[in-house]
């Protein structure tokens, strides 16, 4: 039984691992996003993306829904770790100017899908 808890702690860490699907956590912190979003900011491959997408909702750290044409991620922890696990990686990254430039970024993203509206 152990060895399980420890696989899905090794699971966790090595999705966390890669600094694009850090990056994603980041987003999806301050807002839900597209697939056609996420690719735009983090300028990659939508199929690149999806893979490191599947990645973070397998390990319990995001969830996916439809809406429309689109895909939307968001956060979803599936534990009170993974939620710890997080929350700690989330406070030290937003004290890095790359993903504060993303950020920005998406908030006027979301300004100019407002003015659209």
């Amino acid at each position: 039984m152990q060895s399980m808890l420890l696989k899905g702690i090794s699971q966790k860490l090595k999705a966390l691992s890669d600094p694009n699907r850090l990056k994603i956590l980041y987003l999806l912190s301050i807002r839900p996003c597209c697939v056609c979003e996420l690719a735009k900011l983090l300028k990659i491959s939508q199929p690149t993306l999806t893979k490191h997408l599947q990645k973070l909702e397998h390990t319990g750290f995001i969830t996916s829904t439809r809406y429309k044409f689109y895909q939307i991620y968001s956060l979803h922890y599936e534990d009170d770790f993974t939620k710890e696990l997080a929350e700690k990686i989330l406070s030290s990254l937003r004290t890095q100017r790359e993903v504060i430039e993303l950020a920005e970024k998406l908030g006027e993203k979301l300004y100019e899908k407002k003015d659209k509206l």
